[in-house]
């Protein structure tokens, strides 16, 4: 008689052992999740470009409409999903992992998640023909979830285990986990700031190399203050900044003008023709026209014909633009290289990276997620005031 007792105890032993490491591997499954979608989340709320490797379509798929639903970033909704998952694979842990309704719960916010997931992929692959790292191995988690929870449910309909107390590893898991994903998190948007920052302490500046006779210029020539915007109108970050740089100098008609120096990055594949359609339409006296409206689509063009479209919108001819882009040799294409080429002089690697020049300061530079601070800060108080 004792012994079915005892198969059936190693029975329900083995499957609690076994809905133990589903749940283990659901955690960490989860914090992958919140790595990940925590590092586009980061990408958006501090408008910066996450290392992307050797792939180039990064920025190519945040820029993108898709990556919003109805305003909201979908890095901010991917986040708030993952903390979620995380949350019932820890209740679960602290508890038990056959609670029959966080694990209903996880397979159904799981397999929605999965849809959604794959569907963005679908987007990026066949409409912004753009692969992200980033949101691929959330996709990939995601599923791999449900791959998962779809076992634990399946161990679920097995006999239940009773409450058990955490073990070392589980308390490692759900306290030591978060708290590196964290610290890594805030190392990420650290490192981006200090990228974006340009040293030029030891730098020679050259106010004439810097604002040549026919610099594209916003504002008043004799303004006091001059910012210096080294930048790409494909770049994702430059296009959000655009607005509020304008803003800026519109606030403060008199003491402010801006100096567009043209640096389109390699990653954004219209970015030096976009360069070039902008001197051409410089020469038009159309160059902030065209500009403003390149930056305003808040996302990479989808091929030159929208960017000429966008010419013929503010008065160009798309086909003289044609015919002069067609010449390697154009004039146009000789001033996107000099701005290039101070920028490479100055070590310049990202966009947009601003110098700012005001009577009585050292020259200073920013990153787009400093800029604004140091335009506000009281260095520059008196100056906008009309005082400096």
């Amino acid at each position: 008689m004792s012994t079915p007792i005892i198969l059936e105890t190693a029975g329900t032993y083995t499957r609690g052992v076994k809905a133990i490491l589903l749940n283990r591997i659901l955690v960490i499954l989860s914090f992958v999740g919140l790595f990940v979608a925590g590092a586009l989340s980061i990408e958006k709320a501090l408008n910066i470009s996450l290392p992307c490797g050797n792939q180039t379509g990064c920025d190519m798929v945040a820029s993108h409409p898709s990556s919003y639903i109805f305003g909201i970033p979908v890095a901010y909704i991917g986040l708030a999903g993952y903390l979620l998952l995380a949350g019932l694979a820890i209740s679960r842990t602290i508890k038990t992992p056959y609670d029959t309704r966080l694990v209903t719960i996880g397979l159904a916010a799981s397999v929605i998640g999965a849809i959604f997931s794959i569907y963005l992929q679908f987007i990026s692959l066949t409409k912004i023909h753009a692969i992200c790292p980033y949101c691929m191995t959330s996709a990939i988690t995601m599923i791999l979830t449900v791959i998962v929870y779809i076992m634990l449910y399946k161990a679920h309909l097995a006999d239940p285990t009773p409450e058990t107390e955490m073990s070392k590893l589980d308390l490692y898991l759900v306290a030591g986990v978060p708290f590196l994903i964290v610290v890594t998190l805030g190392m990420l948007g650290n490192a981006d700031k200090s990228g974006t920052k340009l040293d030029i302490g030891n730098i020679e500046l050259n106010e004439k190399e810097l604002i040549p006779e026919n610099a594209n210029v916003y504002g008043p020539a004799d303004a006091k203050m001059t910012i210096v915007e080294f930048a790409d109108m494909c770049c994702p970050s430059c296009q959000k900044n655009e607005p509020k740089l304008k803003e800026f100098a519109t606030t403060n008609p008199k003491t402010v003008k801006i100096v567009f120096r043209e640096f389109p990055l390699s990653i954004h594949k219209y970015g030096k023709t976009a360069a070039a359609m902008g001197e051409y339409a410089a020469e038009k006296h159309k160059f902030w026209d065209f500009t403003f409206s390149v930056m305003d689509l808040q996302r990479q063009p989808e091929s030159i014909d929208e960017l000429l479209g966008i010419a013929r919108s503010v008065g160009l001819d798309p086909d003289d633009i044609r015919k002069r882009l067609s010449d390697p040799k154009d004039a146009v294409y000789d001033r996107v290289a000099r701005d290039m080429n101070l920028a490479h002089t100055l070590k310049i690697n990202s966009t947009p990276t601003f110098i700012i020049l005001a009577p009585g300061q050292r020259p200073d530079s920013a990153g787009p997620t400093e800029v604004f601070d140091k335009l506000n800060g009281p260095a520059y108080k008196s100056i906008l005031l009309g005082h400096g």
